[in-house]
């Protein structure tokens, strides 16, 4: 359940993002992130990077990866039938079509520069006791960056694509997401051991 909530408050940081686009956007985004860490849900890319340490099982981190996309899917779904949802799905195929053109490799890069980005934000938000700046800096990074975030591109496909067969832009996003978020904690375990 928790985990369905995450995917839900990424939704609504989509929703802010694809409303007021730019850098306003993209730092308010965040409240996404800052909802999750300041309750502990679970949200995919800030647990990934605790596959590194050991600290969380890959079936675990499937069980988020499915909650995230529940709950993602359930904002979606309740926007459409709105006078919003026409306009949010209008700016949301935009993104869909970049991912799509972008290909299997470009999205698996831009999914690990993403996961690098959101293991920054989560650890330092954690060890500057709960600070918002850093959490929101590397977030408004990534989406300026236009760098992929496999629970936000969820969120972006159910609502401005509707072709299921568009969603295999997720596995790349997704790998790269994980990748992302472990070479830091790889990194720092690897040299103290």
């Amino acid at each position: 359940m928790l985990s369905i909530v995450a995917g839900m408050m990424i939704a609504i940081g989509g929703v802010i993002y694809l409303t007021l686009s730019g850098l306003e956007g993209a730092l308010l985004f965040s409240m996404g992130l800052l909802t999750i860490l300041c309750l502990k849900l679970e949200l995919f890319t800030g647990k990934a990077g605790l596959l590194a340490t050991r600290e969380i099982k890959p079936g675990k981190l499937l069980e988020i990866w499915i909650g995230n996309f529940l709950g993602s899917w359930i904002i979606a779904f309740l926007l459409i039938m709105t006078p919003k949802g026409v306009i949010l799905a209008e700016e949301a195929s935009k993104i869909v079509a970049i991912r799509l053109a972008n290909g299997f490799f470009v999205n698996l890069i831009y999914g690990i520069m993403c996961g690098l980005l959101m293991f920054m934000a989560v650890k330092t938000w954690q060890l500057t006791n709960g600070n918002p700046f850093y959490a929101m800096m590397p977030v408004g990074i990534f989406i300026m960056c236009g760098f992929n975030h496999c629970i936000a591109d969820m969120f972006y496909l159910h609502i401005g694509c509707m072709d299921i067969t568009n969603y295999h832009v997720l596995i790349p996003t997704t790998i790269g997401n994980i990748i992302g978020c472990n070479i830091i904690p790889w990194a720092i375990d690897y040299s103290s051991s």
